[in-house]
């Protein structure tokens, strides 16, 4: 099973991550920014992605270690990069924005999965409002991890 975090934000992701390796017992793939994401949906196939919003254009890794600028639309970017190679996949959204926009439509996080279906034909199994070292937060993501088994 392959299931790509795509998360730029250290913290956030060890949590992620931990999650991830508690309920499937793996490590994730893990990229850090839109230009890497986009990189990697397209050239690799995922049973799950794991989805922030809000990216820097380029990563840790990048050549001239500038993360570039922080969209907080990064998320859409890598939907699209999906829809125009043409795959489905799960899609679980962990973002700290209770709302952010889909096709120039402020969208509330709650409502994000049909938008989203509708827009990239993406199937999102999930979207999480994330909190840093909430114990409910990290439990909502390993119950919505279980139900993608």
């Amino acid at each position: 099973m392959k299931i790509l975090l795509v998360e730029d934000e250290v913290h956030k992701r060890e949590e992620i991550k931990q999650c991830v390796r508690e309920v499937y017992r793996l490590d994730p793939e893990i990229v850090d920014s839109v230009s890497s994401a986009v990189l990697k949906v397209t050239e690799s196939d995922h049973v799950l992605i794991i989805l922030d919003m809000a990216l820097s254009t380029f990563g840790d890794n990048a050549d001239d270690k500038k993360k570039g600028h922080d969209q907080a639309q990064g998320g859409i970017e890598v939907l699209r990069a999906l829809k125009s190679a043409k795959k489905t996949t799960k899609i679980l959204i962990v973002t700290q924005y209770p709302d952010f926009y889909i096709a120039g439509k402020k969208v509330k996080l709650k409502d994000s999965a049909e938008m989203i279906h509708k827009k990239y034909g993406q199937v999102v199994v999930g979207a999480v409002l994330y909190n840093y070292k909430s114990k409910p937060t990290l439990q909502k993501i390993m119950s919505i991890l279980r139900t993608c088994q």
